[in-house]
């Protein structure tokens, strides 16, 4: 399965398709209204075209939101060496809407942590 940011600068490669995505309600997350597919990074491939993604990094520092600096689409997060997980996880909304909407949403309450 591909995805790719609006302008096609991005592109991720998955092993497979995700069984469901994370919505998550965290201060971050849903101002980027992002739908997450969690991976291991064996399983993910990113290619980038014309530029690397920038990525924002804040609080706790475990976490490395990207972006394309062409369109401006949030394209995924990693983990850092802080965080006790090695994850990739993929921005779905970038993904063929038939595709997103066959796969099941599970509510994430980010905020409550």
């Amino acid at each position: 399965m591909k995805v790719s940011c609006h302008c096609g600068n991005i592109e991720i490669t998955l092993r497979y398709s995700p069984n469901e995505v994370g919505q998550c309600n965290c201060s971050i997350c849903r101002r980027y209204a992002a739908l997450w597919a969690y991976y291991s990074p064996q399983d993910v491939t990113i290619k980038y075209f014309k530029q690397q993604s920038v990525f924002y990094i804040w609080g706790d520092k475990q976490v490395e939101f990207h972006r394309c600096n062409l369109c401006g689409c949030i394209t995924h997060y990693v983990t850092t060496k802080l965080c006790d997980e090695d994850i990739v996880a993929v921005n779905m909304r970038m993904a063929d809407a038939t595709i997103l909407s066959a796969i099941p949403i599970r509510k994430i309450d980010g905020a409550s942590y």
